[in-house]
Formats: C-alpha cells, sequence, structure tokens
C-alpha cells in the first residue's frame, strides 16, 4: 500500500514570505491566517514536516518566536561543529595506559586492559590483563577490592576505535572500557 508523504510545499501557506537564515539552515514562511492573526511556519535544514505552525497576538510575538528558532538552529549547529572537531582530535592515550570496565547485573564485574599499541590517531589495541585483589580484609561478604596486573595479559590483542569524547573503548555491546585512575575498583559478587 502507497502511503501519502506530503513535502514542504504541502505545509506552506500560499502567499507566504520566506525568511532563511543566513547563519544557520533555519527557514521561516511568514504569513497572515484565516483569522487575521500574524502567522509563521517553521523548517530546518531537508526537513519535510515543519519544527513548528503557529499563530501569535501580535507581530512582535512572532518576530521573538523566529528569532528564538534561528538561534536554536544557530546554537544546534555550533555544538555539532564542536563535536566533530573534538572527533578530529586525537585520542590521548600511550602504550602502557589501563583502562577499566565496569559491568554486570545485580553484581558488578570488573576487567582491566592494557593498551598495547597506537594505530593511527583514532585506533588503540587492547588486551585484557589480570587483576590482584586489593582487599583490606574487612570488606562484606562477596565484596572486594581489585588493582590490574600490569603486562600479565589473559586476552587477544583487540582493535578498537577509542571515542574522543569519553575517552573510552568499547570492548563489546556490555562493556566500556575507560581510563583507570589508579584506584582500587570494586566488585561484589551474586548471593
Amino acid at each position: 500500500m502507497m502511503r501519502f508523504a506530503p513535502s514542504r510545499e504541502f505545509y506552506i501557506p500560499k502567499g507566504s514570505v520566506k525568511i532563511a537564515d543566513k547563519a544557520s539552515d533555519a527557514i521561516v514562511y511568514i504569513y497572515t491566517s484565516h483569522k487575521d492573526k500574524p502567522a509563521a511556519i517553521a523548517f530546518h535544514g531537508k526537513a519535510q514536516k515543519p519544527d513548528w505552525h503557529h499563530s501569535f497576538a501580535s507581530p512582535q510575538a512572532r518576530e521573538r518566536k523566529i528569532a528564538e528558532h534561528f538561534e536554536g538552529r544557530r546554537r544546534w549547529a555550533e555544538g555539532q561543529q564542536e563535536r566533530r572537531d573534538e572527533r578530529k582530535k586525537p585520542h590521548g592515550f600511550e602504550v602502557g595506559h589501563l583502562l577499566y570496565a565496569s559491568w554486570g547485573y545485580e553484581q558488578t564485574n570488573i576487567d582491566f586492559y592494557q593498551v598495547t599499541k597506537i594505530i593511527g590517531s583514532h585506533m588503540v589495541e587492547v588486551r585484557e590483563v589480570a587483576q590482584i585483589s586489593a582487599d583490606s580484609g574487612n570488606e562484606p561478604w562477596m565484596t572486594g577490592k581489585v588493582v590490574p596486573k600490569l603486562d600479565a595479559f589473559t586476552g587477544e590483542p583487540m582493535r578498537r576505535r577509542v571515542n574522543g569524547r569519553s575517552k573510552s573503548v568499547r570492548i563489546d555491546n556490555v562493556r566500556t572500557a575507560f581510563l583507570w585512575d589508579g584506584r582500587p575498583l570494586n566488585w561484589t559478587g551474586y548471593a
């Protein structure tokens, strides 16, 4: 069954005046509604459906809404550019850095990984390493503290892309590894 997918022109009232923001991808069409009220409909980019479509009590209220729409789209574009720039920065990981992943359901598992190779500006090779108990002896039952054992590899090398924003490495669909700060990490068991 074929569905009707209206284009942008379907929503734009006849006789409206187009106002485009030069600093963003925002476009607004202004017109007078059938009740003789100032009205406007706004779009962004290549969107077919409007962002908003309102009638206003006064032309000043309409102008405020249009200015807010333009400013919001400018901020969005600036944020997008900042995120792109952040992704282009080198990750900052070095060979020998230790990462940890804390995960689990009704328990907390801790895994440690060591960066073994830098592969370009966005990739690293990591290997899982063994852990050592750092318990003080007075932890509750089924809990404890662990630290990594440097160069005691227990897993095969894995190439992973670094998330530049969070400075993390996605190990699999459950675990994400972050830079370890040197303090012992808590684990809990399932009883």
